[in-house]
């Protein structure tokens, strides 16, 4: 089914704009035709042929048509033609070698794919009374009249097979079944050979059990660029080695680029979702789920988009293979970025799901030569650029793994020269030398070719004459070292390098011979002027704040006023413009290190903080009570971490004691730090300022001291820590005791600190 994205006819507006993309070259240096028509992805005409034998299981079918439908998915080209027949033996009369299960069908729409991802259902392991045997040969003719008739030129077969030749039961190969074998594998490769004259590529793909030798021997043909692999067999003994091996089949076969998706498992009434990536250079892509179960239910959505397709996230779309166990939705003009596909199961579930994106970039290419009418011997500087969708593509990623090549011939008969270009400044401008011939004269010719997977190839040509005799006014453009990208706004700098020989100052030119639509390109200065001699002329190529974002590339045109026919020197330029950084990004030489003064003040704020609210802390105070020249009572605080210590005294059976106060306890003593000293305030009283260890009078014959256990001056440490020993009356440390709790009656038996026992007190 077929439909069309909402109000936008995106892909009438793509046509439009690629459209706008015109020729390079002036009058006197042309390419190819007057009018280029607008790039467009290379139709395939596609063969799959599967082994249907009893060598094979059902298990190995199933897989085999899984494989037939991934082909049919990943041709995108309009206007593939495809057919797929399965293939046994002919043993006895009413039997068939090979069926043609979907005749050759044009895929120009949703409905055609449809048709035959459903009519590979068709496919199956035949019975012995149907002839289950396996003749390649008869396969193999098939697939010969097929790619000789009226169709695409780019011809593919695919042969998904074990390789096990077995026709030993059909009479018409001979009399016994050696004989029948032999003539039957002689006339599979006598076909194979018209096949590889014919232009076509053979893929054979392993099913079952593989015969590895049989199988790789069915492989002919060369592969869609030089930069893939040729054809040669693949074995796909398990279902996760399917798609990989497929897909590198297809892959080197049509050049179109499969990035697949890891697994997941789809438990029953449960959904899982997939992430895969559309890049911007794609003009069409399929995304194929393969879902092992009819009922399973997909979604596709586009990035950023709030509906899914196909109300946003293309131009048109054309759903395929719905009722089968392989989906796929093929996308024209698709919204470039993460794709969010959801698969969900209400009743069964499902395993090993998942989907892989195809897309192929109908690209154009830009052919420049510097001199554009060199003298014979001279070098030729050439430069290539490739555009998709009306923008030059810049982004390294996308270009990896393209070949861009450019062929000299002429009508004086040399023989070729051609160079490999490369691409050392990474801005997408692909760049090589070649030589006109000493004896070279009248027209020349340099044909430019661009290849490579994921996109659908392009050719340029230039044609130019010989110059006799060096140009009186001569010149270089060179650029500035710098980015591939640029920034709105800025400009792009550069100089002219220019020879005059004639005698008389030359009046020039500088042009942007190709603007792309709102580029907002201009250059400083338009008018040179280029006295005698050798001259350096600075200039700039201005980039504007309303460009647009994205890969832009142009021809520089330098010409003289007095010949303007023929340029002086031409140069492709190509830049990806960005946007320029926000008030962060540019501040950011003081921004960091203001950031890392601020932090390290306010870690050192928070620190001394924290040490004045540990030293505002009560921990290792301690409150001793006096009388007549002896310690009668003591007691620590109740909470250490408090920054009040509160203390009472009472009277008992053994006179005055202290004992700890509870919070808004009445009459209570209190004690605070006040830094290196103590503040002490009786009931009633104003604070007393009191050293560590001072005896304070709180009644004519009591006094208190406020002993601090970690010393004068020093903070204390967290609570829980142990203090300092306290020396015994025998000159041995003693320890408070463990846990912080108060310490043993001073008046008792144990007398731990040296202090002189009561004989009149009972306890004693």
């Amino acid at each position: 089914m077929e439909f069309r994205g909402k109000g936008r006819g995106r892909w009438a507006a793509l046509a439009a704009a690629v459209g706008l993309v015109v020729s390079t070259m002036p009058v006197g240096v042309v390419e190819g035709a007057a009018q280029q028509p607008e790039p467009t992805l290379p139709p395939l005409r596609v063969v799959v042929l599967v082994d249907e034998s009893g060598s094979l299981s059902d298990a190995d079918v199933v897989k085999e048509k899984e494989a037939a439908r991934t082909i049919l998915f990943s041709a995108l080209a309009p206007g593939t033609v495809m057919s797929v027949a399965g293939f046994g033996s002919s043993n006895a009369a009413g039997q068939s070698a090979v069926d043609v299960v979907c005749p050759p069908t044009t895929l120009a729409n949703g409905q055609g794919r449809d048709a035959v991802a459903k009519c590979v259902d068709q496919l199956a392991r035949r019975k012995p009374e149907e002839g289950s045997g396996t003749d390649h040969a008869a396969a193999l003719q098939q697939a010969l009249s097929a790619v000789r008739g009226p169709g695409p030129d780019k011809k593919i077969v695919f042969l998904l097979t074990d390789g096990e030749l077995d026709v030993a039961d059909s009479p018409q190969w001979g009399d016994t079944p050696e004989r029948r074998n032999a003539a039957a594998a002689a006339g599979a490769r006598e076909v194979l050979g018209e096949l590889e004259r014919e232009g076509a590529q053979v893929w054979p793909l392993g099913f079952g059990e593989v015969n590895d030798a049989a199988l790789g021997g069915f492989a002919r043909g060369r592969s869609c660029t030089a930069a893939a692999p040729s054809p040669s067999a693949r074995t796909v003994p398990t279902s996760a080695e399917l798609t990989r091996a497929v897909a590198d089949a297809i892959s080197a076969a049509s050049c179109v680029k499969i990035i697949p998706s890891p697994p997941q498992d789809l438990p029953a009434g449960g959904s899982a979702e997939f992430t895969v990536t559309i890049p911007a250079i794609a003009a069409d892509a399929s995304i194929v789920v393969y879902k092992r179960n009819p009922k399973v239910q997909v979604e596709y959505r586009a990035a950023g988009a709030a509906r899914p397709a196909p109300e946003q996230g293309g131009g048109r779309f054309e759903f395929a293979g719905q009722s089968t166990d392989t989906e796929s939705v093929l996308i024209t003009d698709p919204t470039p970025g993460e794709w969010r596909v959801r698969v969900s199961s209400a009743t069964e579930p499902a395993q090993d799901v998942f989907a892989t994106v195809v897309y192929q970039a109908a690209v154009r290419t830009r052919l420049t030569a510097t001199p554009p009418a060199p003298e014979a011997g001279q070098t030729v500087e050439i430069a290539m650029q490739v555009w998709a969708r009306d923008k030059a593509v810049t982004d390294r990623q996308a270009l990896e793994g393209l070949t861009f090549v450019t062929a000299l011939t002429g009508s004086s008969g040399f023989p070729a020269r051609e160079a490999t270009l490369t691409d050392p400044d990474g801005d997408g401008t692909f760049t090589g030398q070649l030589a006109v011939p000493d004896d070279a004269e009248g027209e020349l010719k340099f044909t430019g070719t661009v290849t490579g997977v994921g996109v659908g190839g392009d050719t340029r040509e230039l044609f130019t004459r010989v110059h006799r005799g060096a140009r009186p006014v001569q010149g270089q453009i060179l650029l500035d070292e710098g980015s591939p990208r640029v920034l709105r706004g800025e400009r792009v700098k550069g100089t002219l390098r220019l020879a005059n020989s004639s005698g008389r100052p030359a009046r020039l030119r500088l042009q942007i011979a190709d603007p792309p639509e709102g580029a907002s390109l201009t250059v400083d200065p338009a008018a040179v002027e280029a006295p005698t001699g050798t001259v350096d002329v600075p200039f700039t190529l201005a980039v504007g704040q309303e460009a647009p974002l994205g890969g832009f590339g142009v021809t520089l045109r330098l010409v003289d006023e007095a010949d303007p026919t023929t340029p002086v020197v031409e140069r492709l330029v190509s830049r990806e413009v960005v946007e320029p950084p926000g008030w962060p990004e540019r501040n950011l030489w003081w921004l960091i290190p203001a950031a890392v003064a601020v932090l390290a003040l306010a870690a050192l704020a928070l620190a001394r903080l924290r040490a004045a609210r540990r030293g505002a802390r009560v921990t290792g105070l301690r409150a001793q009570l006096w009388r007549d020249g002896a310690v009668r009572s003591e007691v620590e605080p109740r909470d250490a971490r408090s920054r009040v210590f509160g203390f009472t005294v009472h009277e008992d059976f053994t006179g005055p004691q202290l004992q700890q106060a509870a919070d808004g306890e009445p009459g209570a003593y209190q004690v605070r730090r006040d830094g290196t000293a103590l503040l002490l305030t009786s009931p009633g009283r104003p604070p007393a300022r009191l050293t560590p260890g001072e005896r304070h009078p709180i009644t004519p014959n009591l006094e208190v001291a406020i002993v601090d256990d970690f010393g004068s001056g020093t903070t204390p440490p967290s609570p829980g820590a142990q203090p300092p020993p306290v020396p015994s009356a025998h000159g041995a440390p003693s320890f408070p005791p463990p846990g912080g709790g108060a310490r043993p009656d001073p008046l008792g038996a144990d007398d731990r600190r040296g202090f002189p026992v009561d004989p009149n007190n009972p306890f004693a």
